[in-house]
């Protein structure tokens, strides 16, 4: 599983930050969260393919945060791509489509799945995962996101296997998959047999724009990884709850809140230079230790979440 970043300005781009849009990989496919102007040459700088692209799920209707959609969509048209794309988001994602598809501004030969959600809901089935959002506090309607992987098998003792009786092959497969077999000298032997603990699946959290709330902190509940914009500086407080946006330091105390395990802190604002960037990142680490500040491109590789 990769996480990889493609803008990290709030409002409007700079010269070293695109505007919002985050790629999440698993398993040969992707899932693209907010897309901003510019997001799809971002992802083409970054090396990502658009033919793995799954779903792509909107937090919300502001320009930083879509104004790249129709850029996207006509894109996967010059690609010849036939396979449906589903996407989500909060109410006025189905009607801002349909003017860019009545305007011709993209004419699709795929399918697209559009779903509205306004409140707590699973908006994406994969492979493997669910996608889950809540409602967030903003100046308009929006959602936060968790990726959530299903749990995976405990870890294979192959000595065991063998001395019941069951020598490596495809036997082995299917006690993986959950399913009793029978070895040769006619026993029946159980998946918890030769299975260790389940591995939790990972989660990750996405709440892009925000005030600190109720939403962004059920979401980021026992996260590996929380992506969470931190828009101001301290001596911004004010004006971040007055623009329904999150300081770093507030992003940080969800984070601790949560119990998440990495917080990712991002959606800066566009009036800071290098030392107000690494000013929000020592006001988050303040708080919580394992904070990184978001550059356009850092790519985050996902390793097993640790037994639970």
């Amino acid at each position: 599983m990769r996480l990889t970043v493609l803008g990290t300005s709030s409002a409007r781009p700079t010269i070293h930050r695109n505007v919002s849009g985050t790629v999440l990989e698993m398993d040969g496919e992707s899932i693209l969260f907010d897309c901003g102007e510019g997001t799809q040459r971002q992802a083409l700088l970054a090396g990502l393919r658009f033919s793995r692209l799954q779903s792509i799920a909107i937090t919300h209707l502001h320009g930083d945060h879509v104004n790249g959609l129709f850029g996207l969509l006509g894109t996967l048209v010059l690609d010849g791509r036939t396979r449906p794309i589903r996407v989500v988001g909060p109410p006025g994602l189905r009607r801002l489509i349909d003017v860019g598809q009545s305007l011709r501004l993209f004419s699709p030969r795929y399918g697209i799945e559009i779903e509205e959600f306004a409140g707590p809901d699973t908006v994406i089935r994969g492979n493997g995962y669910t996608v889950l959002c809540q409602p967030l506090d903003h100046s308009i309607e929006t959602l936060g996101y968790a990726l959530v992987e299903a749990d995976r098998p405990g870890r294979f003792n192959v000595k065991r296997a063998i001395d019941l009786g069951i020598p490596p092959g495809p036997l082995y497969g299917t006690l993986q998959g959950g399913e009793p077999v029978t070895a040769d000298n006619g026993r029946v032997v159980n998946p918890e047999e030769v299975l260790g603990l389940a591995r939790p699946g990972r989660r990750i959290a996405y709440c892009l724009d925000t005030r600190p709330c109720a939403g962004g902190l059920a979401l980021a509940r026992g996260a590996d990884l929380l992506v969470h914009e931190g828009t101001f500086t301290d001596d911004a407080t004010e004006e971040a709850a007055a623009y329904a946006h999150s300081t770093a330091r507030q992003a940080a105390r969800i984070a601790a809140e949560a119990g998440s395990r990495q917080l990712l802190v991002t959606h800066l604002s566009s009036r800071y230079d290098e030392a107000g960037a690494a000013r929000a990142l020592t006001e988050a680490r303040q708080v919580f230790a394992q904070t990184t500040l978001a550059e356009d491109f850092l790519a985050c590789d996902l390793g097993p979440a640790p037994p639970g």
